[in-house]
């Protein structure tokens, strides 16, 4: 975790404000956003924007688990942010309802897709005078805006959330005052929050940009098990840039069949589904401008070799690209690869060779690191004997690698 209020780092990443209970022992922490630069809040101010760069940067410190010191971590989400993925276990992230969120039907079937998924649902700054919120039964903990209040109307609404909603817990947030907290305590809420109990904390690091968790979340899609050719199709199409980078790829000589591919659709039939989730993770890995041309030849090779060893088998040469290519991503994201793998729904195999080195898969990517560090007699020829693999075939599989590299470079297309 990075020191707090370093004034060697010059970067905000968020602040984070811890919740109480009854006893003044912390239970939680609410991830607040910043602007980075510590300055005032940019206005008009966008909270999808701000959910994203929250997320984003608490992920650049590690797993929830990490940032909250074992806590569960309060984060605010939009209406649009609902109803994207959750990049975090359900387990330390709460889900916290912005209070102008709008009730749709859209936004209620979310809501009880999050808590099947056992994720904890918060409403926050509850200012309401009755139980009758709609979202009231889809939630687990309410926030009180307890300065909203008078004394009379605080026991009030604690009342009439007990009697008619007798799940939640009730959280008192804003309170700057021993009073405050006192009175609190006498109603009955739960938790509690507020500058009286400390105020939020500033984190700093180095952020990831915007444009890392785009990337981070096509791959993300691209590499889900089960995903249909129209998916695939479907996901690329979103990045019109992507999309016609990837057609210029499999229009060269490595990947051309009869005739011009000119669909993105076309593409995913003709080559395959494997091969084509392998080449768009490729390019948008490709789009992390910050990092060196020499980064993606070294990842693009491993990744070659990896696939050229499997030859024989369709299904393992295309993870066994993934594995290659995958085992550089600790390097473009500077993130520990563990921690990346965690949140890409790979298949086991393929999380086992990359943590591991495990299986086959596992063995292949050894034999490549092997290769690249010269260490030919450290390659691991008793497990690719098991695979049918001889030395002459890793030989050649790696001549051909190159050449695939060679190729791509000089057509543009990568």
């Amino acid at each position: 975790m990075s020191a707090l209020s370093d004034p060697h780092q010059t970067s905000v990443l968020f602040a984070r404000q811890p919740i109480f209970d009854s006893s003044r022992e912390i239970v939680a922490f609410e991830l607040l956003f910043r602007p980075t630069d510590g300055g005032p809040m940019p206005l008009p101010f966008d909270g999808n924007r701000a959910t994203s760069t929250v997320l984003l940067n608490a992920f650049t410190q590690g797993d929830l688990k990490t940032v909250g010191q074992g806590k569960q971590l309060y984060v605010n989400f939009t209406a649009d942010t609902l109803a994207g993925e959750i990049p975090f276990d359900n387990v330390h992230m709460v889900v916290e309802i912005l209070e102008d969120t709008p009730c749709t039907d859209a936004v209620c079937q979310r809501l009880i897709e999050l808590r099947a998924q056992g994720f904890t649902l918060a409403l926050d700054d509850y200012t309401e005078h009755d139980a009758t919120h709609p979202f009231l039964p889809l939630v687990d903990v309410v926030k009180l805006e307890y300065p909203h209040y008078s004394n009379d109307e605080f026991y009030w609404i604690i009342t009439q959330l007990r009697r008619h909603h007798p799940h939640l817990k009730l959280l008192a947030e804003k309170l700057e005052t021993e009073a405050e907290l006192e009175h609190c305590l006498e109603v009955g809420c739960d938790y509690f929050q507020g500058y009286f109990l400390a105020r939020p904390q500033i984190i700093h690091g180095k952020p990831v940009t915007t444009a890392r968790l785009t990337i981070l979340k096509l791959i993300t899609e691209l590499n889900q098990p089960d995903i249909s050719t129209r998916d695939v199709a479907a996901t690329i199409e979103r990045d019109p840039a992507l999309g016609m980078r990837l057609l210029r790829l499999v229009n060269t000589t490595q990947y051309q069949r009869a005739g011009e591919i000119d669909s993105l659709h076309q593409a995913v039939t003709l080559i395959g589904t494997q091969r084509i989730r392998s080449l768009a993770t490729l390019l948008a890995l490709s789009e992390l401008n910050d990092k060196p041309h020499s980064l993606r030849q070294l990842a693009l090779t491993r990744a070659s070799l990896c696939r050229e060893l499997a030859i024989d088998d369709p299904q393992r040469s295309e993870r066994a690209f993934i594995v290659g290519l995958f085992s550089y991503l600790e390097a473009f994201f500077d993130r520990p690869l563990k921690d990346l793998v965690a949140i890409l729904p790979l298949h086991a195999s393929i999380n086992a060779a990359l943590l591991q080195q495990e299986g086959p898969l596992g063995a292949l990517l050894d034999t490549a690191i092997k290769l690249e560090h010269g260490d030919w007699n450290e390659i691991p020829w008793a497990r690719l004997q098991a695979l049918g693999i001889q030395p002459t075939d890793v030989g050649a599989a790696n001549q051909r690698a190159l050449k695939i590299v060679g190729e791509l470079q000089a057509s543009g297309g990568f």
